[in-house]
């Protein structure tokens, strides 16, 4: 069956000029209210470092906060807002901070407005923790697992993380970034023969091609979906009795030139391009945004759910910002996901070294939940209510004795 979704409101555009009216109205309106309320504590004639910091930090924070609770996005919204999204939970850190020093230092004020942010940080990073519960067809249900890597085009070590891909026993690996110098290596390391079934398209030549290697047969139907912005490859793979599809994609990053109005197309034709496949699905691949973008949540409304959210491991990070170097010490967000469909269940999910490149490549284990052979059979409800009535009978007959025995 297709996937079918639920139907959503278009996102409100965003325009730069609303947003430098909304911190506007927050780095005026407020300090000016502090004095008038508190002018002991917050009075903004008296400097003070806490005073002036906490309110230019709230300046930044509470229009970005506010406009990610409305979800306002758009072809007009700024690409420094969409990365902002990416990495909010990072940026409201910085309100816990806030928060105790306008405490300790009593500016009362400043204070509700950090505990505001502070609230915020947590009905948004909580939810991360909490595992879904797995259901009983998982149990005893067929698995396949999924290998997805961003093996960096200017990897410097394309054998090792090869070697790495190669041996991580997934049965579908989703190459992205793949290049000729990196598939090469692939082929070197036992690539070829473990992973002989491939979808890929010649053709692209870009940074942003992606690669499906499979030990499993591909099945008919397996191609590059190619359309105005999106291009992606589709594996269909029989995994017990149903047949499973998993699309490979590097999405537009926002830091590139147009990136961000070429990565929202991408995801508008992703999201049109989903219900034309049938059966299990899992989208695999480095989508250059975080799960906080509002139309990345747009996207796993249409019946999508992020495998490391199911998991509780949502927080798991897997980009850095460097391959290398003091910048590649640790990741900062996840841009790599892989979305599972309805009938697919995240069961595990762990990540490989990075090896040269500046994502962390990770293995996920699926559960595919199969079709039931035999229907169940209801019993007819006149039956039911034919022996509603004869017991009624019977127990009428009984009470009618019973009274003739008291008589006697």
């Amino acid at each position: 069956m297709p996937h079918r979704g639920l139907t959503s409101s278009p996102a409100r555009p965003l325009t730069g000029r609303t947003l430098l009216i909304l911190l506007a109205i927050v780095v005026i309106g407020l300090p000016v209210a502090a004095g008038l309320i508190d002018e002991g504590a917050d009075h903004v004639g008296d400097f003070s470092v806490v005073l002036w910091v906490g309110w230019l930090s709230c300046a930044v924070l509470v229009p970005i906060a506010l406009t990610h609770a409305l979800s306002l996005s758009g072809p007009e919204a700024t690409p420094g807002l969409a990365l902002a999204y990416d990495g909010l939970p990072l940026l409201l850190t910085a309100a816990w901070v806030l928060l105790a020093a306008s405490i300790l230092t009593s500016h009362w004020l400043l204070a509700v407005t950090a505990a505001g942010l502070c609230a915020y940080h947590l009905t948004l990073v909580i939810p991360r923790f909490v595992a879904d519960p797995v259901p009983r067809w998982a149990r005893s249900s067929p698995h396949v697992s999924v290998c997805v890597a961003n093996v960096y085009v200017d990897n410097e070590t394309p054998d090792l993380a090869a070697d790495a891909v190669v041996h991580s026993g997934a049965d579908v690996i989703v190459i992205v970034e793949s290049n000729p110098t990196f598939m090469e290596a692939f082929d070197r390391c036992g690539g070829l023969p473990a992973y002989p079934n491939r979808v890929f398209d010649p053709d692209d030549h870009s940074d942003y091609a992606v690669t499906i290697a499979s030990r499993l047969d591909l099945l008919s139907g397996s191609q590059v979906h190619i359309s105005a912005s999106l291009r992606c490859a589709a594996a269909i793979v029989q995994v017990g009795a149903r047949h499973v599809t998993i699309v490979g994609l590097n999405a537009m990053a926002t830091v590139d030139p147009n990136g961000y109005r070429t990565w929202g197309e991408q995801i508008e034709e992703l999201t049109a391009l989903i219900p034309t496949f049938d059966g299990p699905l899992v989208i695999a691949g480095d989508l250059n945004a975080t799960g906080y973008r509002p139309e990345f949540r747009k996207l796993l409304r249409i019946g999508l759910r992020d495998a490391h959210d199911s998991l509780g491991k949502g927080l798991n990070a897997s980009f850095k910002l460097s391959a290398s170097g003091p910048l590649g010490i640790g990741a900062i967000v996840r841009l790599d996901h892989a979305l599972i469909g309805h009938g697919v269940c995240a069961m595990e999910v762990a990540n490989l070294p990075p090896n040269g490149s500046d994502h962390l490549p990770f293995v996920v284990d699926l559960a595919v939940q199969q079709l039931s052979g035999r229907p169940r059979l209801r019993r007819p409800r006149r039956r039911r209510t034919q022996r509603l009535r004869r017991t009624g009978r019977r127990l009428r007959l009984r009470s009618r004795s019973s009274r003739r025995r008291r008589k006697r």
